[in-house]
C-alpha cells in the first residue's frame, strides 16, 4: 500500500510546470493550459537512497489546470486512494517559485524547455517515509507535459 504524506504540498508542488519561453524566465501565464505529469519523484533528504520513489511508476496519475493568473487545481489520483483535488497559488520569479496552499508552503525552482518543465521544491515539504505517522523533511522532483490548450 501507498504510504501516506503531506498531500498538500506534494500535490500543489506538481502543478508548478509550464512551456514557457526559456528555462530562466518564467511566468504564470506560461502555466495556463492543461498538464499531465509524467514523474513525481519523492525523496528523504535524510536518507535519499533508501527512500526515493515515483508516485507515477507506483500507479498514480497526475494532472494539473491553470488559468494563467497563478491560481491552480491539481488531481492526484491514487490505485488504492480515492481523488484528491488541491487548489492553491503559486508565485514565480524567474525560475525560483513558491507555492501556497490552503494547508502550506513550498518552496523550490521551476526549469522549462518547450511543452515541457520540471519542478524542484527542497523546502517545506515532509512526507511519511516509514507510514508511521510521522513526516520527515523531503524533496520533490517533478515532470509535467502540456496535453490541452490553454484556456480562453
Amino acid at each position: 500500500m501507498m504510504k501516506k504524506f503531506a498531500m498538500g504540498m506534494v500535490v500543489a508542488a506538481m502543478g508548478l510546470t509550464s512551456g514557457c519561453r526559456s528555462a530562466t524566465e518564467v511566468e504564470t501565464t506560461d502555466l495556463q493550459g492543461t498538464w499531465v505529469g509524467t514523474e513525481v519523484r519523492i525523496v528523504e533528504i535524510a536518507a535519499p537512497k533508501e527512500n526515493n520513489f515515483d508516485l507515477i511508476q507506483l500507479g498514480y496519475t497526475a494532472g494539473f489546470v491553470s488559468d494563467g493568473t497563478g491560481a491552480f487545481v491539481l488531481r492526484l489520483v491514487g490505485p488504492e486512494d480515492d481523488d484528491r483535488v488541491i487548489t492553491g497559488t503559486m508565485d514565480i520569479d524567474g525560475t525560483d517559485v513558491v507555492v501556497t496552499t490552503d494547508t502550506s508552503t513550498g518552496t523550490g525552482e521551476v526549469f522549462v524547455q518547450d511543452e515541457q518543465a520540471a519542478l524542484s521544491l527542497t523546502g517545506g515539504l515532509t512526507f511519511d517515509f516509514k507510514g508511521d505517522g510521522s513526516e520527515e523533511p523531503a524533496k520533490l522532483l517533478m515532470v509535467m507535459d502540456r496535453i490541452g490548450p490553454e484556456p480562453q
